[in-house]
């Protein structure tokens, strides 16, 4: 079946995170070397970054923090990105995939500001879909069915089987986006992608990617078979 849609994930897919987690670093009081150090091997081990934030403050709950961040640096950057956060190969990986009659969607793990932020890029895609404004998350099946839903708004008569989600992990990404019935890619960069795409699931990807520009090309491939 023919890829018609691609529904990209957002943080490490889209938008290097770097700065974001030096934020985190800066706020917790641990340095930017330890810090992602840490998180690197606890991802190895099989963990998530959030467990190497327990590591450095036991009890750590991702929104709770978030929200006493907020509180008392509301006009700071805190968790917040701007096109400076682009990967360089977005916007022209983009133009290219546009170029094949292909629909873009966003659908990522974000908080409420994530959608203007990225609606004020101007990427040229068709819809956004942000996890805390559906009030469900991936890996919950239900972010997938929303995901299925929000691309037959934008192109209708869609079926899952012409959708290729494209993120930078096996556990969030490959596997349920798989279960929903999508085509899946793997995209190698990031704290997660490096790590995810040695694990053994990450042979349930259609494609293991290093760029949005060898996705363009896999894509055209598949179509023509």
């Amino acid at each position: 079946m023919s890829i018609r849609t691609v529904v990209f994930d957002v943080g490490e897919t889209l938008i290097d995170e770097t700065r974001i987690f030096a934020r985190w670093a800066d706020r917790i009081g641990v340095p930017h070397l330890a810090f992602f150090g840490t998180i690197g091997g606890v991802i190895a081990s099989g963990g998530t970054h959030l467990d190497a934030f327990r590591l450095f403050v036991p009890g750590f709950d991702l929104a709770t923090e978030s929200a006493r961040w907020r509180d008392q640096d509301p006009d700071g950057p805190r968790e917040h990105f701007g096109p400076e956060d682009l990967y360089p190969d977005v916007r022209p990986g983009f133009a290219a995939l546009r170029a094949q009659d292909l629909t873009l969607v966003i659908a990522g793990n974000q908080p409420p500001e994530a959608g203007p932020a990225l609606e004020a890029m101007d990427l040229g895609v068709s819809g956004i879909g942000i996890s805390d404004e559906w009030g469900v998350a991936k890996p919950d099946p239900v972010f997938f069915d929303r995901t299925i839903d929000l691309v037959r708004e934008v192109r209708p008569g869609t079926e899952p089987g012409e959708i290729l989600y494209v993120g930078d992990r096996t556990d969030n990404d490959v596997l349920p986006a798989r279960a929903a019935g999508m085509h899946t890619a793997l995209l190698r960069r990031g704290l997660y992608g490096y790590r995810h795409a040695e694990r053994s699931d990450a042979a349930r990807a259609d494609v293991v990617v290093n760029d949005l520009f060898a996705l363009d090309t896999w894509i055209a491939e598949h179509n023509r078979a």
